[in-house]
């Protein structure tokens, strides 16, 4: 071989070797030892070098780059262990990576090209933890699958394409470290990454911020990424597309609680829309683009979905986000939900809200919210109660804001809820980073509808009364400049108005709160015509009109530093029926002085009213003066009747603000009025001292004294008394008594009381229904001696009921408190004398007491002892005296009787009552019924109702005997009631009733109703019968029938007070009644049979129409009734009565009637009034039963003759207007008067036309004796209401007319009402003005000296001019006969002819200027015998319908010679008043004879007149009279025949109207009633 040929071989095998070797190797890898081989060097060198334990399970490498690793752990030790003591701790590692599987396939021959194509890239099961690697953060977490496919690694480029990569099952955290070090590290890494395609499957990544405080969560069910961009030298990320589904985000930022002396992070979410605490589910984003780069975000959403945990569902929001480090921009947001729809756009620079050089934000909004989307806004913010109120219509929102911290301006911001309110406001801020800087105006513009839902929030008590009227309008603007802010509104309620102005300067203090002791403020309100009512619908307050004006500094009015001017005015308040003005208000508060004065001067109070005060820190000084001219209580509602009064007080008092204080009033100058009285009390005084030690209260007002001293401050005494009350509260909760107990736990105290009737207090009370005559209350408590005291009153009136003599005392002997009382009634007690005794004690269980009363006689009539013990089941009663007395018999109980009121609420019963006669009660239960709550049996027999209850005081007078039984069953779910009872003989107030019985079952059924059957019986025949079911669920429902088969309605006159009105006859008819109990509905038909209204004292008697009365709707229909008096006129009543609702009974009715024979009656025993009135009515009645108003017109005809008796004796009167019942005091004679209720709620007009025609006799006495006999008429209109009681106005003038009276110096004389007199009623019905002239003709002998004297004609009588009340009584005298003695008379004073007048009445002589020499005995006894011949004759002849007149004139001739006249009148009416005939006559005797020229005439005058029309206006008359005197012809006689026509005239055209004018109600001012149809209205 050459040695060419060998260097060549040499050379080849130097070229081959590190190839074959190269090549040997590269074959060596495939094999698997070699492969383990290898990666275990490499583990081990990676190990050594990273510090770290890395191991690889297994390795396999397939031909040319695919590489599959298995088990490939990385572990790292815990830096923070490595210096522990503990080995085992300092041998601990941390899992820096662990992969279970991870395939790498790469393309080889791209590897030359500097290329990289990797055809797999996949790790499966990965556990990855960068520990301390990356400063930043600290990322760990499980990857169940990331692959990915690159064929376009470019190394020389740096440029990364990833066709395709998968993240799937992947669970990561990152956590972000408290400080980063600044990396300075250039930046060489210029690597681009392109993914075609990123998919994330069920994979969720963590994000934690330092301290845990923050913990952002994404999970990723399925998201694809299309066109990802990543350039990491310029920081750039960018996606083309992005379609996410199945995620969820979730965002918590978390609060920090101090627990067990550590700062926690607790995580609490708010109810509804917490932003700290954010969790979408079921997200759904789709988006277009996303950019980021350079700290700029841009992303583009194309729609999103998702649903809050709030329950905020977010169907679809679209629009673009643009964010860096300079601005924030949303050009287009969108979001929409199931109920609200948004749309906003906001450009903001970042530093919009920095305190330096901000920039500017523009920002708006548009859309709608829902109810239910701003619920979960509002969440727990928003009260329960108004959230249940909202509306649920959306709210629409809109606005645009623009500016910066320095200034910001928003418009058109506007908000509307439907149905609720509009608001619309405009303004600007300035400097808001600074709030002492701060400057804005704001300009308001509202409008409420209903705000229901901001009453809801308010108590439910205050809730009824407090609202917000729809339609408010509020317009104004507010200003702000620095600490000043000042508003300047104005408010609109329908025609109401209220302005308001108002500024308020602040300060603060060094800790930055509000210094409101240097608060300035100043404020001015208008308020024009608001209708407070509005606000307050249930106060009675409607229009208001005022004024207040405020200027002050600081609220501490203790403080000196305090300022204060203030003026209030109300100029119009209506309240109620009442109408309050002139009400003037000021304050002044300045260097601890305060003054301040109301002066009101309207209908209620005319008054002022000062305060002055000194005050400081530490004391209070202060005094109240008050000068009230005049108070009307009773339109204040604090009395039940028309009083006023005036006063004058003050109160001072001093205080150290802490527990001395004292009190000193004095109510003084009091006058009190009524419509009757006047009263002056004494002065009330009050003095009030408490101190630390002592309680001290005294009140003295004439002879009222009340005091209390109780040892201790009145901290401590109320304190004492709240643990006296715990106390007792808590042994009744135990069922037994510790009297010692109870005693420690009394203050040491006493209170008296000593009062008689002259004081104020009494008045008062008084005037509220209740009369005594003395009080005498002395009441000690101690914690050593107990409860001990006494209570004495003397003749005590309340409602009604008078009781002479009340006692009563308390005592604590040993360990126990015993009481006793007693109740005396003396003979002379008007109502009832009985005596009631009552004595017990107070023992460990319970109380023991007896009880007894006896009759006017001292016959014991009533005598019980019971006792009566908490047991730990109940209650127990039983009678400890088993021989009690009831109604004067003596029963026997059983010796083991007993009431049991368990806790359960169950009665046990078990008593048995019986007499030696056979009276007898009994009453028991059935206990062995468990399934009831109620089993309980109560009968009667033989129970004599007059014996048992007559010895009741104040029972009803019922008598009777009684036979039955009650049956009772209540269980859980039913309650079954029966009854049969009888009553022989019952008589009800005097009224007989007969037999009367009953039987009635009330019983469940099996469907859940009750049977209601009963049976009214009268002398053992059904008369009344009900039958139905009933429903007791809910309000209940009654489905029932009622029949009436000739029930006698005499059943209702025992109930009617005096009897003064009764029925009679019977009534028959089926009614059903359907409904609840409170409005049932009632139909069918009711049938009078025989049926009249009577009252035997007025006279009356009126037949009911036989026509059935229907009842439809729970209407009582009048469909055309009459009502029939006894001339067959008929009363005609057309309307209804509703008691539909029967807490509001409505009644609407008119009435008509012609020629109605009001009264036809005889005078009898009981007669108040009697003769025959005959009426023309035409009225109406109409509103609720409580508010009745009445309309009316009434005509009294002139064929009307009543009389009116008023008796000597004190008269009990039910008139309905003002009913008066009169008591005498067995210890005093004088006369209590008890004032009952007005007729609240009646309204009446009533226009009254009397005939001139009309006859009106009242007798003054009983037998007539005394008496006016009034013929006249006129016009009157009657008012009656609530608060001006009745009222009366109009003339009634006097035609003709008699008063037949005896003064106590004047015999009875017959006085003639001249024509023309009247009686004017001006209001008050009891005081008219009269001017009336009643005059006697007498005829006296006038002296003419010598001896000598002629007869002379003189008219004597009363003249009254003035009211009732003081009539003016002024006799007069008068000679029209006699120019010569009239002259006389003519020259002298009114007291002078007075003194004459009064002289010839009672004597028949004319005595002038004090001359006696006229008189003379014999016209003395003239004027005697007249008096006695007319009272005798009157008397006689009046029986017989006849009025007669007599009289005996005695006169001197110059002779001497005595001559008589005997004159004579008597009168009679016919035909009811329509045909009157009188005669007169005149027979003489004695001296003179001859010259009498009618001697033989003895009849000289007759006069008969007849009356053609009921009107009274045409009459015929024919007269004769032979008494004329003629100065030419002497005496003559005349006699004729004549027609005469009265006609009232308001014009003179009236003559000649001869229609009769239609009938028409009269009407108030204010009358809201309807017309009355014209067909009621013609007569």
């Amino acid at each position: 071989m050459s040695t060419k040929k060998k260097c060549g071989i040499w050379a080849a095998v130097i070229v081959f070797t590190p190839i074959l070797l190269i090549a040997l190797l590269t074959l060596l890898l495939y094999l698997p030892p070699v492969q383990n081989w290898a990666v275990k060097r490499v583990a081990a060198y990676a190990s050594e070098s990273t510090g770290m334990d890395i191991t690889v399970k297994h390795v396999e490498l397939v031909f040319p780059l695919r590489l599959g690793v298995e088990g490939v752990k990385a572990l790292q030790p815990i830096d923070s262990l490595k210096n522990s003591n503990d080995v085992t701790l300092r041998n601990k590692k941390d899992t820096v990576a662990d992969i279970e599987k991870m395939v790498v396939d790469i393309q080889l021959m791209p590897l030359f090209k500097q290329q990289v194509m990797v055809d797999e890239l996949d790790f499966r099961r990965m556990k990855v933890n960068t520990t301390n690697w990356i400063h930043e953060a600290r990322i760990k977490g499980d990857v169940g699958q990331m692959a990915l496919r690159a064929h376009g690694i470019d190394l020389s480029k740096e440029l990364v394409h990833v066709d395709d990569a998968l993240l799937s099952d992947a669970r990561l955290s990152v956590e972000l470290s408290d400080t980063v070090p600044p990396d300075t590290t250039p930046k060489t890494n210029k690597w681009k990454v392109k993914i075609q395609k990123l998919k994330l499957k069920n994979t969720a990544l963590a994000l934690h911020m330092p301290g845990d405080t923050l913990r952002v969560n994404a999970y990723m069910g399925d998201a694809t990424a299309h066109g990802t961009y990543l350039d990491l030298f310029k920081g750039l990320y960018q996606v083309r597309a992005l379609d996410w589904r199945k995620g969820r985000v979730t965002y918590d930022n978390y609060q920090t609680e101090m627990l067990a002396g550590k700062n926690i992070s607790v995580l609490r979410p708010a109810e509804g829309l917490d932003f700290n605490h954010i969790a979408l589910s079921d997200m759904t984003l789709k988006a277009d683009s996303f950019y980021f780069c350079d700290s700029k975000i841009d992303v583009k959403i194309r729609q999103a979905q998702f649903r809050e945990r709030c329950g905020l569902n977010v169907q679809q929001m679209y629009g673009r986000f643009v964010m860096d480090s300079l601005k924030l921009q949303l050009p287009d947001l969108c979001l929409r939900t199931s109920s609200s729809t948004l749309q906003t756009m906001v450009d903001m620079d970042m530093n919009a809200f920095a305190d330096s050089a901000p920039g500017k934000l523009t920002a708006m909004i548009r859309g709608s919210i829902g109810r239910e989307d701003l619920m979960l806004f509002a969440g727990a913010y928003m009260p329960q109660k108004m959230r249940r109120n909202w509306p649920y219509y959306p709210m629409e929102v809109a606005g645009t804001v623009k500016g910066n911290m320095q200034r910001l301006s928003y418009s058109g911001l506007k908000l509307n809820l439907p149905s609720a309110f509009q608001l619309s406001s405009d303004g600007w801020l300035a400097h808001l980073n600074d709030m002492s800087q701060m400057k804005a105006k704001i300009h308001l513009d509202a409008r409420t509808y209903h705000l229901g839902f901001v009453t809801a929030m308010l108590d439910p008590a205050l809730m009824k009364n407090v609202r917000i009227p729809n339609g408010l309008i509020l317009k104004g603007d507010v200003a702000v400049d620095g600490s000043k802010y000042a508003t300047k509104m104005t408010l609109w309620e329908g025609r109401g108005r209220m302005n308001v102005e108002a500024s308020v300067v602040t300060h603060t203090k060094k800790d930055g709160s509000l210094d409101m002791n240097h608060l300035a403020y100043r404020a001015k309100v208008q308020a024009h015509q608001i209708q407070v009512s509005h606000f307050l619908p249930h106060q009675k307050l409607y229009s208001f009109t005022g004024s207040m004006e405020a200027q002050g500094v600081g609220t501490d009015f203790l403080s000196n530093h305090t300022r204060l001017n203030a003026k209030a005015k109300v100029a119009q308040l209506h309240y109620g029926k009442y109408h309050i003005n002139n009400l003037l208000a000021v304050a002044h508060v300045a260097n601890g002085k305060v003054h301040a004065d109301i002066d009101s001067n309207n209908q209620l109070l005319k008054g002022l009213v000062s305060l002055d005060a000194l005050t400081n820190s530490k004391n209070l000084e202060a005094t109240v003066v008050a000068d009230v001219r005049n108070a009307d209580l009773y339109l204040m509602g604090l009395t039940k009747v028309p009083m006023r009064a005036t006063a004058c007080g003050q109160v001072d008092l001093k205080t150290n603000l802490k527990e001395d204080h004292y009190l000193q009033a004095m109510l003084g100058s009091i006058v009190i009025k009524t419509q009757q009285k006047e009263y002056r009390p004494v002065d009330i005084v009050a003095d009030v001292l408490t101190r630390r030690d002592t309680t001290h209260a005294v009140l003295n007002c004439g002879d009222f004294h009340l005091r209390m001293d109780t040892h201790g401050g009145y901290k401590k005494l109320l304190s004492r008394l709240d643990e006296l009350q715990g106390e007792v509260m808590s042994q009744l909760k135990n069922r037994r008594i510790d009297q010692v107990a109870i005693r420690r736990e009394f203050p040491l105290g006493r209170i008296t009381l000593t009062t008689g009737k002259d004081n104020f207090i009494s008045r008062f009370i008084e005037y509220n229904g209740y009369h005594f005559k003395t009080v005498d209350m002395d009441l000690r408590t101690s914690p050593m001696s107990g409860l001990n005291g006494h209570l004495n009153i003397d003749s005590l009136v309340a409602q009604g009921v008078q009781l002479d003599t009340v006692r009563a005392n308390v005592m604590t002997q040993g360990d126990t408190i015993r009481y006793t009382a007693r109740i005396v009634n003396n003979k002379k007690n008007p109502q009832y004398v009985f005596q009631a005794l009552v004595d017990g004690e107070l023992a460990e269980r319970g109380s023991d007491i007896a009880a007894r009363i006896y009759d006017a006689n001292g016959k014991l009539g009533v005598r019980v002892g019971l006792s009566a013990m908490m047991q730990e089941n109940g209650i127990k009663v039983s009678l400890t005296d088993t021989h009690p007395i009831l109604g004067y018999k003596k029963f026997t109980a059983n010796d083991d009787n007993y009431l049991m009121l368990g806790r359960d609420m169950r009665i046990s019963a078990k008593l048995q009552l019986e007499s030696s006669k056979g009276m007898g009660v009994r009453i028991y239960s059935n206990d062995d019924n468990e399934d009831a709550l109620q089993d309980i049996t109560i009968g009667m027999t033989r129970f004599d109702l007059d014996k048992v209850l007559s010895v009741i005081p104040y029972m009803p007078d019922v008598s009777g005997i009684m036979n039955g039984d009650f049956h009772i069953v209540q269980t859980k779910e039913a309650l079954s009631v029966s009854s049969n009872l009888s009553v022989d003989n019952l008589v009800y107030e005097n009224c007989p009733m007969g037999n009367v019985g009953s039987e009635f079952v009330y019983m469940p059924m099996s469907d859940g109703t009750h049977a209601v059957d009963g049976i009214l019986k009268y002398n053992d025949e059904d008369v009344a019968t009900i039958k139905g079911t009933y429903q007791s669920e809910g309000e209940g429902y009654l489905d029932a029938t009622v029949g009436m088969d000739k029930l006698p309605l005499h059943f209702i006159n025992g109930f009617v007070p005096d009897q003064l009105v009764g029925l009679e006859g019977c009534g028959e008819g089926r009614l059903t009644v359907k409904g609840s109990l409170s409005k049932p509905q009632v139909d069918g038909e009711i049938y009078m049979d025989s049926v009249y209204l009577v009252s035997v004292p007025y006279g009356l008697r009126m037949r009911f129409d036989n026509d059935p009365v229907r009842i439809a709707g729970s209407k009582l229909l009048f469909e055309n009734f009459m009502m029939y008096a006894n001339n067959e006129s008929p009363l005609n009543i057309q309307g209804y009565l509703d008691f539909s609702n029967l807490d509001k009974m409505m009644l609407d009715v008119r009435m008509r009637a012609q020629n109605f024979l009001l009264v036809d009656a005889k005078e009898n025993a009981r007669s108040e009034a009697f003769g025959k009135a005959y009426v023309n009515f035409l009225g109406s009645m109409r509103g609720a039963l409580s508010n009745l108003k009445m309309r009316g017109k009434l005509d009294v005809l002139g064929n009307t003759d009543m009389t009116y008796i008023l008796r000597e004796s004190e008269l009990t009167t039910d008139t309905q207007l003002e009913e008066l019942v009169k008591f005498t005091d067995f210890k005093d004679s004088k006369q209590e008067t008890v004032v009952r209720p007005k007729l609240e709620g009646f309204d009446m007009l009533l226009g009254m036309s009397i005939d001139e025609s009309a006859r009106i006799l009242c007798a003054l006495n009983a037998d007539k004796s005394n008496y006016i006999d009034l013929v006249g008429g006129g016009d009157l209109r009657m008012t009656y209401n609530p608060a001006d009681n009745l009222r009366l106005s109009g003339k009634y003038t006097l035609s003709n007319g008699e008063m037949k009276y005896s003064l106590p110096v004047i015999p009875l004389k017959t006085f003639t009402i001249q024509d023309g007199s009247y009686i004017e009623f001006t209001g008050d019905p009891f005081n008219p003005t009269l001017n009336i002239t009643a005059t006697e003709k007498i005829k006296s002998t006038v002296n003419e000296g010598q001896g000598t004297g002629r007869s002379v004609d003189f008219e004597c009588g009363v003249k009254l001019s003035q009211t009732l009340n003081k009539p003016g009584i002024q006799f007069i005298i008068s000679a029209p006969s006699d120019m010569n003695v009239q002259d006389e008379l003519n020259t002298m004073s009114v007291d002078e002819r007075g003194k004459v007048a009064i002289t010839m009445l009672a004597s028949g002589m004319y005595l002038a200027n004090g001359n006696t020499n006229s008189f003379s005995m014999n016209s003395a006894l003239s004027s005697f015998l007249n008096s006695e011949i007319n009272n005798i004759a009157g008397t006689a002849m009046r029986s017989m319908g006849l009025d007669i007149g007599m009289t005996v004139d005695n006169s001197l001739n110059a002779a001497g010679a005595l001559h008589t006249d005997y004159n004579f009148k008597f009168a009679k009416r016919f035909f009811n008043n329509r045909l009157s005939f009188s005669v007169g006559g005149q027979v003489s005797s004695g001296a003179e004879m001859e010259n009498a020229v009618n001697n033989d005439t003895f009849f000289n005058n007759v006069e008969i007149q007849y009356r053609l029309n009921d009107g009274a206006s045409q009459y015929i008359r024919g007269f004769y009279n032979n008494n004329i005197y003629d100065w030419l012809e002497g005496q003559i006689g005349e006699y004729g025949v004549g027609f005469m026509w009265r006609r009232k005239l308001q014009r003179f055209s009236d003559i000649f109207r001869f229609k009769t004018e239609k009938q028409a109600l009269p009407r108030a001012a204010a009358d809201t009633l309807k017309a009355v149809p014209a067909a009621v209205q013609q007569k």
